[in-house]
């Protein structure tokens, strides 16, 4: 059972709050407000800036929204993380992702059927958030030999922080799946 009350749009009484949900359930593209968000609520201004960098991070960017996403299922398996492992794997699947392909990153991630680039940008945000202090020269070189830019490199560092930040936030609330 979550740990915060998750606000339901009819108990919204803060205005600011009322205007996240909105953009989060236009944004998205699901047409609801996760349960992360949800629970966020009972401070406004924590689930404004939450949403704003969710949405700056994954929604927005030079890198596809599903890779980021899938670098994302990856830190949770890693983690141990349930809520966004199964929140993220549900929302490619929506965003027409295989079930075939889905199997396999998280069975294998580098037997999945991608390009070698995406693999590795998988590999690389894996890294991130699981062994930061093993990083090395030679990764980022692999990446900018594969033609990323800095900017998209920077974009898997930020797409790990935030994953790793929501696993942790997640599981220190055992916050409920959402109904999906």
């Amino acid at each position: 059972m979550t740990r915060f009350t998750l606000i339901p749009d009819h108990d919204i009484a803060d205005p600011t709050v009322a205007a996240v949900y909105a953009e989060i359930r236009r944004e998205l593209g699901f047409g609801m407000v996760p349960n992360l968000f949800r629970s966020m609520a009972i401070k406004p201004a924590i689930l404004q800036a939450n949403w704003e960098k969710f949405r700056a991070t994954i929604l927005h960017g030079l890198l596809p929204r599903t890779l980021k996403e899938m670098v994302g299922v990856l830190i949770s398996q890693a983690n141990r993380s349930e809520y966004a492992m199964r929140v993220h794997l549900h929302g490619l699947s929506a965003l027409g992702m295989s079930e075939a392909v889905l199997h396999a990153l998280v069975a294998d991630y580098m037997s999945c059927p991608l390009p070698e680039r995406e693999k590795q940008i998988l590999r690389f945000g894996l890294l991130v958030a699981t062994d930061p202090l093993s990083i090395s020269d030679d990764d980022y070189a692999q990446l900018r030999n594969l033609q990323l830019s800095d900017a998209e490199i920077f974009e898997i560092v930020a797409t790990a922080d935030l994953f790793s930040a929501v696993n942790a936030y997640t599981d220190a609330i055992d916050l409920e799946l959402d109904s999906l």
